[in-house]
């Protein structure tokens, strides 16, 4: 009885680890090409991933938008990170915009001080972790300059026209 049992899970054990292993080699393949080809320029990506802090904020509250990181991980149980980094969001509490709230005697920042509302109004603290599907349009800067003048290894990139949802 026992052995019926047990030839079911040691099947369904493999199937089930490869499952998770797999589930996001998609967003780490679409960055890995962001950051070594201009395939994608002005075409609309799909990522699975959390939005992370950018590397420095805006020093006045006058700006329109922030420039996010979005990290990605191969798997649920990996320690590795592909950073998507320049996803463009507007400052502000609509719909596919990023919040930030920094108390007056506050010097640095954290995860706490950033939300972002989604394309359904729902505000999320970034401090939850929260997983994402975050669409937009990649543009190479690179791109923007005459043939003659570009760094074909310059892959930097922004990521404009973002809309995201909870996964």
């Amino acid at each position: 009885m026992k052995i019926q049992r047990i030839i079911p899970a040691l099947l369904l054990a493999p199937l089930s680890l490869t499952s998770l292993l797999s589930c996001n080699g998609t967003s780490v393949d679409t960055i890995k090409a962001m950051e070594s080809n201009y395939d994608n320029h002005n075409k609309t990506i799909e990522l699975i991933g959390e939005f992370d802090a950018p590397s420095f904020t805006f020093s006045s509250g006058k700006s329109k938008t922030m420039a996010m990181n979005f990290v990605v991980k191969p798997h649920a149980i990996s320690s590795e990170k592909f950073t998507a980094f320049s996803v463009i969001l507007p400052v502000g509490t609509e719909n596919n915009s990023v919040l930030f709230e920094l108390p007056a005697d506050q010097k640095n920042y954290t995860l706490k001080n950033f939300h972002v509302i989604d394309k359904n109004g729902e505000k999320t603290n970034l401090d939850t972790h929260t997983t994402f599907k975050m669409t937009g349009t990649v543009h190479y800067n690179e791109l923007e300059k005459p043939e003659a003048e570009r760094d074909k290894t310059n892959f930097n990139y922004k990521i404009t026209d973002v809309t995201f949802e909870k996964d």
